[in-house]
């Protein structure tokens, strides 16, 4: 969420009359991360040296909420900047309008000049016939399943990593006279639900993080207090995390597995965007 609060703040400047300076923009988006998981808010544990050190020289927020907790309607928000009864219907809940997401906070970019970009997870559920490629100057929907994908000469490249990639070649086509705002929304940390192997299977992380963890015992949950379910509301003990607790959590085998893979996915995420970072300097756009 710090991204997303960092990101909300520099878009108010634009308020401003059109010959005030304009920043470039990168956002960077993940997806299922605790701010448990980051160095910079307290873990000893898992290594993130490039996202802790944006956060050293920027603002760490340690009080901010995410606006809706269903994922398209999280995203879609973030693009429209409305709330969930903002773009949707009763009569379509799982729909947004189409009048509602006729212009996104990249349509507003454009008209201030910037060139925008967007690589990675969509998962806004848009009107039938919407096309986000009329939003951005350039755009490229990544997702997952699987996490690895092929590429033409026939190896195998991590999204996270092939995500960054896209980002930046952005930057390296990028006019000197403009200004640009370019999104790179991972889809790690999320789980693959449909390989249901201890760590690989359900957190796939990229290559250049194999190994990471291994000899780490991580500590036990916090909430791993059978007391602590038993005390929730039945309609949340019949919920599909309920069934994913099973797939994933319920031993501590599993546990221990899962939670490296999961710290390999997020140290994946700090590697690739160190990348983009240097990619920026050899740009002399880092500033």
């Amino acid at each position: 969420m710090k991204y997303l609060f960092t990101v909300a703040f520099i878009l108010c400047s634009f308020l401003v009359p059109a010959k005030a300076q304009q920043p470039n923009i990168v956002f960077f988006f993940t997806d299922d991360q605790t701010t448990s998981t980051l160095g910079c808010y307290g873990n000893n544990v898992v290594k993130t040296p490039n996202i802790d050190g944006l956060a050293s020289r920027g603002t760490r927020f340690s009080n901010a909420f995410v606006s809706h907790s269903i994922c398209w309607v999280s995203r879609t928000t973030i693009l429209t900047g409305l709330t969930g009864r903002g773009y949707g219907t009763s009569g379509a809940p799982d729909l947004a309008r189409p009048d509602a997401v006729e212009t996104l906070y990249s349509d507003l970019l454009r008209e201030q000049g910037y060139r925008t970009g967007y690589f990675g997870k969509w998962h806004a559920k848009m009107p039938k016939g919407y096309a986000p490629k009329e939003h951005f100057d350039v755009f490229e929907a990544i997702g997952r399943n699987p996490f690895y994908k092929k590429l033409p000469d026939g190896t195998l490249r991590h999204e996270t990593e092939l995500i960054v990639d896209r980002g930046i070649d952005f930057i390296r086509q990028q006019p000197k006279d403009k200004p640009f705002a370019l999104n790179l929304w991972f889809n790690a940390c999320h789980a693959e639900d449909s390989d249901r192997r201890p760590g690989i299977g359900h957190f796939p992380w990229p290559r250049a993080v194999d190994g990471m963890y291994e000899e780490i015992e991580m500590d036990p949950p916090r909430l791993n207090d059978p007391a602590i379910f038993n005390d929730q509301p039945e309609f949340l003990k019949t919920t599909i995390n309920r069934e994913r607790f099973f797939w994933r959590w319920n031993t501590d085998a599993k546990y221990q597995a899962n939670m490296r893979a999961y710290y390999r996915m997020v140290s994946g995420i700090d590697g690739a965007i160190g990348r983009f970072m240097e990619a920026l300097d050899e740009a002399g756009v880092a500033e």
